[in-house]
């Protein structure tokens, strides 16, 4: 007679301390926000441009494709960022791309390329303007006669209310004609394209670097029934979106308006509104916490960097939230995420406090409209696919389309 003897099974692997989770957390997020800011600032000392940090901008679209595309997708989006940017100021590129990413999550690969219509959406909406040196080195010549500099002139604006009294209507006819010239400046669109791909390409790089250490993204592909509306909602609510914004320059944050919708559009009849809720109750605890940084902070102050007067406190207090943005997206709790990103996302996309703070209300605005959208066209998608699926069954044989990666 034999006995079976059961083995005993091997220990379980300890899960890491709190501390090693947050000192991991800390190193990538301190890894990232070196891979936005080393690059742009450097193009920025080379060019003498603040529009060279629509570099940081690229790098975030290329992290996001190599993660979420692997190195082929990544480089591919790379070329095509470079290739876009010249032309974000025509309206109608927001339907195409949008077309695009619906077009992708055929084959899954929609939340690896839908980054490039929302940040393309900051240089079509708010562009960063080229900065003649000549006018600068001018001005700068006639304010040191004074015993001052342009950001001391800047700085002692800022407690200066009535300066900015009567600029109602004027600014928004002077954002409008500088947008116009923009569209026609050659040298700005050239630069653009050097601006987009050296951030995107560099990413691409690294994981090229570290290939063997990359596992291939899992994909989940998609039917023809599910891409459909996924793809109408995107379109037409951004695109609707974009032409008014265009035409309303003054109202700020509109690049919000888009990554609202195309961060809560969902593909697929199994909606998940726990996102959506996460997504608007940490709006709410981030703007909060984002008027009371502003009542801290009180006036911009200027500083010189490589010639230009730059609001330097208040964008490394955009960094530091914005690497605890990064810690908090690896947790479960994303409603803290959302919180931690209204601070950053309005201080790094912001010259003064006070357009800080007309971010930070937009983007509360635009979240709670564009959810509101969201929610409107998932449930008409919704209830319209499941009439179409009564009408007409899938057939489970037919095949799906093969992956581009």
């Amino acid at each position: 007679m034999t006995t079976t003897q059961q083995a005993t099974p091997p220990p379980a692997a300890g899960k890491p301390g709190l501390g090693k989770v947050l000192l991991r957390r800390c190193a990538i997020a301190v890894a990232l926000i070196l891979l936005l800011l080393v690059p742009a600032f450097a193009l920025m000392a080379a060019t003498g441009q603040p529009a060279a940090t629509y570099t940081a901008l690229a790098t975030i679209i290329g992290v996001v494709a190599v993660m979420g595309g692997g190195l082929r997708i990544a480089t591919i989006t790379a070329v095509v960022v470079a290739l876009l940017a010249p032309l974000v100021v025509v309206a109608a590129l927001m339907a195409i791309m949008t077309l695009t990413v619906g077009r992708l999550s055929t084959f899954g690969l929609h939340r690896a390329t839908m980054l490039v219509p929302i940040l393309m959406a900051w240089p079509m909406l708010a562009p960063v303007p080229w900065l003649p040196h000549d006018r600068i080195d001018e001005l700068n010549a006639l304010l040191a006669k004074h015993g001052t500099s342009l950001a001391d002139a800047l700085t002692t604006m800022q407690g200066k209310q009535s300066a900015a009294a009567g600029q109602g209507s004027a600014s928004g006819d002077a954002m409008s004609r500088m947008q116009v010239d923009l569209r026609m400046d050659s040298t700005y669109l050239t630069w653009l394209v050097v601006f987009f791909f050296i951030g995107a390409i560099i990413p691409v790089l690294i994981g090229w670097l570290m290939r063997h250490k990359i596992h291939p993204p899992a994909l989940t592909p998609h039917s023809r029934r599910e891409t459909v509306p996924y793809t109408v909602t995107i379109t037409v609510l951004a695109a609707g979106a974009t032409y008014y914004f265009l035409n309303n320059p003054k109202l700020p944050g509109g690049a919000f308006f888009i990554a609202v919708i195309l961060v809560l559009a969902q593909v697929g009849n199994d909606i998940a509104w726990r996102l959506t809720i996460e997504r608007v109750i940490g709006t709410f605890v981030g703007v909060a916490l984002f008027v009371g940084i502003n009542s801290l902070v009180g006036t911009t102050t200027f500083t010189e960097v490589f010639g230009l007067p730059f609001p330097l406190g208040i964008y490394l207090i955009g960094v530091l939230f914005g690497a605890a943005a990064i810690i908090a997206k690896f947790s479960p709790r994303q409603w803290i995420y959302f919180a931690l990103i209204v601070p950053t996302t309005a201080y790094l996309n912001s010259f003064t406090v006070g357009e800080a703070a007309g971010l930070g209300k937009a983007r509360l605005i635009d979240n709670l409209v564009g959810a509101a959208l969201v929610i409107l066209a998932a449930l008409i998608t919704l209830g319209a696919s499941r009439i179409y699926a009564r009408r007409f069954p899938a057939d489970p044989n037919a095949p799906i389309s093969a992956s581009p990666v």
